[in-house]
């Protein structure tokens, strides 16, 4: 899996409002109305960021 932010290794699954981290992607954490779990993205190995967050 890659960060698509910087094309980096990504390993893992962070979610990029609340922090929350998990191995495997996880569609039962959502946020927002209607609920989404499209802030649940895979997250960069390099800065520990969600990728939209990515500081690499």
């Amino acid at each position: 899996m890659k960060c698509a932010k910087c094309q980096g290794a990504a390993e893992g699954w962070k979610c990029a409002i609340c922090g929350a981290e998990s191995k495997a992607h996880d569609a039962e954490h959502t946020h927002g109305e209607p609920a989404s779990d499209r802030h649940c993205m895979p997250m960069c190995s390099a800065c520990g960021a969600a990728e939209a967050h990515c500081s690499c």
